[in-house]
């Protein structure tokens, strides 16, 4: 269990993630997981090195499209743009969308971390 989480939803995302930008926090990473009938998104930040992290976790739908993060850290594109590749996440206003290409050659598996939608249906488990 993580200490430091925070539930949020899509539509308050922009707004928390303001708040560590404004108190000068430092962009982690993103974590998406497949729960089968939605996607768990977490973003990490954390303030200095060496301090515990703090979470924003968030369910969505997987057809359900999120804001990207990346106008307030422009970081997130990694991390959004792998979401996308990965798991199909839609995500909103990416400062910079590889358009499906960045990790995923034209000819690799759509979508490879997807439970039901990989190659054998094995993705993901």
């Amino acid at each position: 269990m993580i200490e430091n989480l925070k539930e949020i939803s899509k539509d308050t995302l922009l707004q928390e993630v303001q708040k560590f930008a404004d108190a000068k926090a430092r962009f982690v990473t993103t974590v998406c997981s497949d729960l089968g009938d939605k996607l768990e998104v977490t973003y990490y930040f954390n303030y200095s090195p060496g301090v515990d992290m703090v979470a924003l976790r968030m369910f969505v739908g997987k057809d359900e499209e999120v804001p990207s993060i990346s106008g307030i850290y422009l970081t997130a594109v990694l991390s959004e743009n792998e979401m996308f590749e990965q798991y199909g996440l839609k995500v909103k206003d990416m400062a910079i969308d590889f358009g499906g290409l960045m990790l995923l050659g034209k000819d690799s598996p759509v979508k490879p971390m997807v439970k039901d939608n990989a190659a054998g249906g094995k993705g993901g488990e």
